[in-house]
């Protein structure tokens, strides 16, 4: 890794078909080896709050209680043992934030979606010697206490209940220029597609990791959408 790009032989570049031919190197992959040299990486940590939340009537669903504890308290609970850096992304007051001593990390891309955000935490998590940024929604309270080790190597995502969760991932901190790049080149045409988090991890060749929901619940992925699900993660969260 040279500069913040993947400098992978020929024989390791892939480009999907629905991009082949668009001239922008899209699609680069990184080698086998690269994968097992992030098995020992750096890893930064990004809760992704910079939702709208226009089903709760708006606000920070990070901030939502459950119990004594907020679903931001319960996320970095989680991801601090396992980080050497951990950030927030999200737009507006940052103050709003501050009794967690974190950096808050505003989007300098705008209209592209939670890809703006990790592209601020890719430039941030290499700017702190990180090799690996992984990203976690501000309103998933329950995520697991193996997570992190678990996603590892990167590129990697969560899987739960045959449900694929594309935010809830590993990110190699040299996929920045490939990000960049995928953001840079939208059209009116494109922009649906190059906006999905999914494209990103299709390009990379990210892996699924399965992760089991407990019988008498909840999923490790659970998101506070609706005031039905924080009614219900309140009821989780009191055992």
């Amino acid at each position: 890794m040279v500069d913040g790009t993947w400098n992978a032989p020929p024989e390791h570049y892939v480009i999907p078909p629905a991009h082949a031919g668009d001239g922008a190197g899209y699609g680069l992959v990184p080698p086998r080896a690269m994968r097992a040299l992030m098995a020992g990486a750096r890893v930064a940590g990004l809760v992704m709050a910079g939702g709208m939340a226009r089903r709760m009537g708006g606000g920070d669903k990070p901030l939502l209680r459950l119990g004594d504890m907020t679903c931001l308290d319960r996320i970095l609970t989680r991801l601090r043992p396992c980080c050497a850096a951990l950030a927030i992304s999200a737009n507006g007051d940052p103050a709003r934030f501050a009794a967690h001593g974190l950096p808050v990390l505003a989007d300098r891309v705008a209209g592209v979606g939670p890809l703006a955000g990790v592209l601020a935490g890719l430039e941030w998590a290499a700017g702190q010697g990180c090799d690996v940024l992984v990203t976690v929604p501000g309103d998933t309270p329950f995520i697991p206490a193996g997570l992190v080790p678990r996603l590892l190597p990167a590129p990697s995502f969560a899987i739960s209940g045959g449900q694929r969760h594309s935010l809830v991932a590993a990110w190699p901190v040299g996929c920045r220029t490939l990000l960049a790049r995928q953001l840079g080149s939208i059209t009116p045409d494109t922009r649906r597609e190059m906006t999905r988090v999914r494209t990103l991890a299709d390009a990379l060749a990210a892996r699924g990791v399965d992760f089991t929901v407990p019988p008498d619940g909840p999923d490790p992925f659970m998101n506070i959408n609706t005031p039905a699900d924080y009614a219900l993660a309140r009821r989780h969260a009191r055992g």
